[in-house]
């Protein structure tokens, strides 16, 4: 019974025309109406205990509420609104006037009514609180107790606000290096995974070349190259073998093409005299750049790589980030990091992203200048260093004898003696980190 009634309302939804929407609900009263009418006459003229015409009562009006509700969903018209409440708020007092008259029991009557209406006002409260616009300091002292006892009600609450890897990203992007800067969590992999379609957003849209990715995805899906930050390898291959297999795999048939392809993507990653040796005798660069040439056989004109130095000692990675900038003088290359340095010597144009949130998109020189005047260098006992610093982000320092010298980040002029630094791109991510933390309250 339950199954069918609802089927009317799905029907209903996927319709997109009121008219075609309204078909099967008057379809569904063939058999609502003859079990409304069954649920009266089995309420007041079958059954013979109070107690039991009360709880079957109840369940005719719920009933009978979401018919009438069913069909004021999809219309517009005063009359079914002002039906609808006057059964949700009348019927009840009717019913309970029927009980009085019938049974002459006013203690039951009135606790049965107390309840009743206490249902009710719980059931309107809890479809109120769970609105995107409700805020309990909107409500009205006298009631918001009340609300405040439905919202914590399991079930009939709120609930826990439902997770948001990114929240409203916008970006452009265009040729060459493209760094995304941000601290472990803020949700880097999740917008990298959605532009290489691992992931498919909840809302929004992707586009590249002005294609949208969500129509066109199998079309799209051979123009980019991805290379996550943990990736395995069969290490027991020669890197020559390894990519000779992933190329067949890939629909390079031909003997002579896939040779071909094979050495310009060891040349390009500066990887070809060592094509013999098997990859697991190879450094973590050298294995990060047999990443880079597998991603490339395919070639991608854009190549999203997540994390690539982590792990790497200094020298190597400095050779990777030269091998990206090398490659996207001719492609998009999208290189997510939380290693400053990486950005400000590679990538032409970068984006900050925490806690799902874009807080900076341009240049690495024009961020740099957020944290122009917020830079200070300065020095400080020792005994007095803790207390004087609580409230400034001290970025580094040092001993120097009895005093601390330090850098710091302020917003203001620390102390009388302090000197205004020039700033570095690191200062000014730390300075959007903490901003946007005291814009959450979290500081």
């Amino acid at each position: 019974m339950v199954r069918e009634f609802k089927a009317g309302g799905r029907l209903a939804r996927i319709a997109r025309i009121a008219d075609r929407a309204l078909k099967p609900r008057l379809e569904a009263l063939i058999w609502q109406l003859p079990l409304l009418g069954f649920l009266v006459y089995f309420s007041w003229f079958y059954l013979v205990s109070g107690f039991w015409q009360l709880v079957s009562s109840a369940v005719a009006y719920y009933y009978l509420a979401a018919i009438i509700g069913n069909f004021s969903r999809i219309s517009v018209q005063r009359l079914l609104q002002f039906l609808l409440e006057l059964v949700r708020y009348g019927a009840p007092l009717g019913v309970l006037v029927i009980f009085q008259l019938r049974w002459d029991n006013l203690p039951m009557s009135l606790v049965a009514g107390i309840l009743w209406y206490l249902v009710i006002a719980i059931g309107r409260v809890s479809i109120r609180i769970k609105q995107k616009d409700f805020e309990l300091k909107q409500v009205r002292p006298l009631v918001r107790w009340f609300f405040w006892f439905v919202s914590v009600l399991p079930g009939l609450g709120k609930g826990p606000e439902q997770f948001k890897a990114l929240r409203g990203v916008s970006l452009e992007i265009g040729t060459g290096m493209f760094g995304l800067l941000g601290p472990n969590g803020a949700g880097k992999s999740t917008m990298i995974r959605i532009i290489c379609g691992i992931l498919e957003q909840s809302y929004g849209k992707i586009w590249i070349n002005g294609i949208d990715t969500q129509e066109k995805r199998e079309e799209l899906q051979g123009l980019i190259g991805y290379l996550p930050q943990e990736f395995g390898m069969y290490e027991n291959m020669s890197s020559y073998a390894y990519l000779d297999y992933l190329a067949v795999l890939k629909g390079i048939t031909d003997q002579d093409e896939r040779a071909k392809r094979i050495r310009e993507v060891l040349d390009s990653v500066h990887m070809w005299d060592q094509r013999k040796k098997k990859i697991g005798a190879y450094s973590g660069g050298m294995k990060q750049r047999i990443g880079i040439a597998q991603v490339l056989l395919h070639l991608p004109r854009i190549l999203v790589v997540d994390e690539p130095t982590a792990g790497l000692d200094p020298r190597e990675r400095i050779r990777f980030r030269n091998l990206l900038v090398e490659l996207s003088a001719t492609r998009v290359v999208i290189f997510s990091t939380h290693i400053i340095e990486d950005i400000s010597s590679s990538c032409n144009t970068m984006a900050v992203i925490n806690r799902g949130e874009v807080l900076f998109n341009g240049t690495p020189s024009e961020m740099t200048e957020i944290a122009r005047g917020r830079v200070w260098k300065s020095s400080l006992p020792a005994e007095k260093f803790e207390e004087k610093t609580r409230d400034m982000l001290v970025v580094h320092h040092m001993r120097d004898g009895r005093n601390i010298r330090f850098r710091a980040i302020s917003a203001e002029k620390p102390f009388k003696d302090a000197v205004e630094e020039s700033p570095l791109l690191e200062d000014a991510y730390l300075w959007l980190l903490r901003s946007d933390k005291e814009k959450h309250g979290k500081v």
